[in-house]
């Protein structure tokens, strides 16, 4: 990345800052399940219908690019030429396709969520074309800094430097679980989720995320403001090439503390 995608990235930081002040969400207790850490892919595949429908738990938020206005909730940063979204369809539900060809500018929505213990986040994405890179086993390089796809979740400071980030991301060669920092801040973490193309074309991966365990684990601390903003993008401007990929379903949910607790089996009596 150059001084001028550097200081791009910094202003989108501080856009986000500046625009939470006009995002007021309703904030829960959240009481959720762990999810994974290292060892391999984050998530299973799962057919569409089923995604998102666990019993006992309620959505708080819900990106399913679907209706009339399926980008109502998002807008566009621009850092060097326009990342194509276009929103498709398949098999009856609504997704997103992100294509980069040089460009790299990304979705953002603006949030106000409590981060407690079990906070989750999950999403369904595919990686349809990686960027090609000189140096692809590399993870933290400011002059390939492309990936197919990625999804930011965004803590804002007072300013960029107390400003942190989550980078979840899709990559061609380094393996899922790698964890590193951004080349251009310490509180930026590159987090790959998975590594290498689907099994499929047609196949999506499901993603489930405990944001609270992941930045405890990534920060050394545990989260002291809200989650912000989420973004997502697809860039290739570095490597000068094309990226693509198609997100479907973010969803940010959490325990239903309302709901009623199933039946106790007993065995029955002589």
């Amino acid at each position: 990345m150059t001084a001028g995608r550097r200081t791009r990235f910094l202003l989108l930081i501080l856009l986000l800052q500046a625009s939470l002040a006009l995002a007021m969400f309703s904030v829960y207790d959240p009481n959720c399940r762990a999810s994974l850490w290292q060892g391999g892919p984050g998530g299973t595949k799962t057919p569409a219908a089923n995604y998102g429908t666990s019993a006992g738990f309620k959505v708080l938020k819900r990106f399913s690019f679907d209706g009339e206005e399926p980008l109502k909730d998002w807008e566009e940063k621009i850092f060097r030429k326009k990342t194509a979204y276009t929103v498709m369809r398949e098999a009856g539900r609504g997704f997103l396709n992100s294509a980069s060809a040089g460009a790299s500018s990304g979705l953002y929505t603006k949030l106000n969520l409590e981060v407690s213990p079990d906070l989750l986040l999950s999403w369904r994405w595919r990686a349809i074309r990686f960027p090609r890179k000189k140096s692809p086993d590399r993870l933290s390089d400011s002059r390939q800094d492309d990936f197919a796809a990625r999804l930011y979740v965004i803590f804002p400071g007072s300013n960029f430097f107390n400003s942190h980030v989550i980078e979840y991301l899709w990559d061609e060669k380094v393996r899922a679980g790698k964890v590193e920092s951004s080349p251009f801040s310490n509180k930026v973490k590159l987090f790959v989720l998975r590594s290498g193309e689907p099994d499929r074309k047609e196949d999506w991966a499901e993603e489930e995320r405990n944001i609270y365990d992941d930045y405890r684990r990534l920060f050394g601390e545990e989260p002291r403001r809200p989650l912000g903003a989420l973004a997502i993008m697809s860039d290739s401007d570095n490597t000068g090439t094309t990226s693509e990929s198609d997100f479907s379903e973010i969803l940010i949910k959490t325990k239903d503390k309302t709901a009623a607790a199933p039946a106790m089996i007993t065995e029955p009596r002589a």
